[in-house]
């Protein structure tokens, strides 16, 4: 799922640098395999008897499918920071810095076709990542990857742990 996390299209535009972010209190102990209850996932036409946990090279998280799209919820021991300041790395075919609901985030992609998304959520000593990919379909993709990722990342950032709590 590591791969499956980074390969993900660019979306959106990056947002205009407003001052540093906001201290973030660290979100480690957070659990991407729960964070969204069953009938949200199933509001976003996921098969919740999908979910595949993993545990690989500091990355923790699920995984589930749709008939749309897939999912994937990880907590990644690299940090947004350490993500951006490597944001040339040929690897990415794009990078970009953006917020979510004003948290310091990036949305990134190492994937050619740019169908997939990995929205990348600022938590303190760790990064938090939505990665959405269209399902296969031989209409072509379904599902705005960026759009759905940025949506998914809002909907979780409010039940992330805030500095000073």
């Amino acid at each position: 799922m590591v791969i499956l996390a980074l390969l993900a299209a660019g979306c959106g535009s990056p947002s205009p640098g407003s001052g540093p972010s906001p201290a973030v209190a660290d979100a480690s102990r957070v659990d991407m395999c729960t964070i969204l209850t069953d009938t949200q996932l199933t509001a976003l036409g996921l098969d919740v008897n999908t979910r595949k946990p993993f545990d690989k090279v500091g990355v923790v998280g699920c995984g589930w499918q749709g008939k749309s799209l897939t999912l994937g919820l990880e907590r990644d021991r690299e940090t947004v920071a350490s993500y951006k300041a490597r944001q040339h790395d040929p690897a990415f075919t794009s990078f970009a810095d953006n917020t979510v609901n004003g948290r310091a985030g990036a949305h990134l992609s190492v994937d050619r076709e740019r169908d997939d998304c990995t929205q990348l959520v600022d938590g303190g000593l760790v990064s938090l990542v939505v990665s959405v990919a269209p399902a296969f379909s031989l209409s072509g993709p379904s599902v705005d990857s960026c759009a759905e990722a940025l949506r998914i990342a809002q909907m979780i950032e409010p039940r992330l742990p805030k500095a000073g709590s």
